[in-house]
């Protein structure tokens, strides 16, 4: 079979649909389980420890807040949190602004695929967004057995797109689940960063709304302690500088 040209895969959490809403609500959900009598559970605690969870641990920080403030309760927990935020995803998902003209940008120069884990009903989003149509790969976790970061499903979608390594560019928000597998797998890839004022959602109930602030303070990822290999290539501070960072990523060396 021959080979395709070159193609730039995107993520979809915080590049094509907004993880914000999903992750005050998970925080919400760990927060009403706890018991009333704990000292952690006191609202200017609690919001001061997801602060320094997500400084520290990033997307991690709901498993982090979950394992400190539930402890053995936490596995249950867990669960019954991924089954609201499934019962609520329509409520919850919103898309990215700015993305639909980004994507449409990049399809006019390359090839473009989606390389994420999401789940099915993202699909049926993206296609009432407008989004889908401009992929002409896609690749989720839910329609395969492995799931980011194993660099299995970034070989699935490589060959899917007929495309060697080098000739295929991730863009993605996280460097755990993104930039670093893409990067071992022989990629290339940029760090896609918007802040939660780029991203523009405006919470509507009173725990989104003293959830935001603390997610407007985030710093952008930091890699100073990931090895030269496995960083990115280059980073956009939003979709206006997103253009440029694909063409430094481009002309690097590997």
């Amino acid at each position: 079979m021959p080979r395709g040209g070159r193609i730039i895969f995107l993520d979809v959490g915080n590049v094509l649909i907004d993880d914000d809403p999903f992750l005050c609500e998970a925080f919400r959900l760990i927060h009403k389980a706890m018991p009333v009598e704990s000292p952690r559970s006191r609202m200017d605690r609690f919001l001061g420890d997801v602060d320094r969870a997500l400084r520290s641990h990033g997307h991690m920080a709901v498993e982090r807040m979950g394992i400190r403030c539930l402890r053995r309760q936490w596995p249950k927990v867990r669960r019954d949190v991924q089954l609201e935020l499934e019962r609520r995803w329509w409520q919850l998902a919103r898309r990215v602004p700015g993305a639909l003209e980004a994507v449409k940008g990049l399809h006019e120069r390359f090839r473009l695929g989606i390389i994420a884990n999401q789940p099915p009903q993202a699909l049926d989003f993206l296609e009432q967004q407008g989004l889908l149509n401009l992929f002409e790969v896609v690749v989720l976790d839910s329609q395969h057995p492995v799931s980011k970061p194993s660099t299995a499903i970034y070989r699935i979608a490589l060959e899917e797109a007929r495309v060697d390594p080098h000739e295929s560019l991730m863009v993605g928000d996280r460097l755990d689940n993104d930039i670093i597998p893409a990067r071992r797998t022989g990629m290339r890839a940029v760090l896609l960063w918007l802040s939660a004022k780029q991203k523009a959602w405006r919470p509507k109930d009173h725990w989104g709304e003293i959830m935001h602030p603390i997610l407007e303070r985030l710093p952008a990822p930091r890699w100073d302690n990931i090895p030269p290999q496995e960083r990115p290539l280059a980073m956009s501070r939003g979709w206006g500088e997103l253009q440029a960072a694909i063409d430094q990523a481009w002309e690097a060396v590997l």
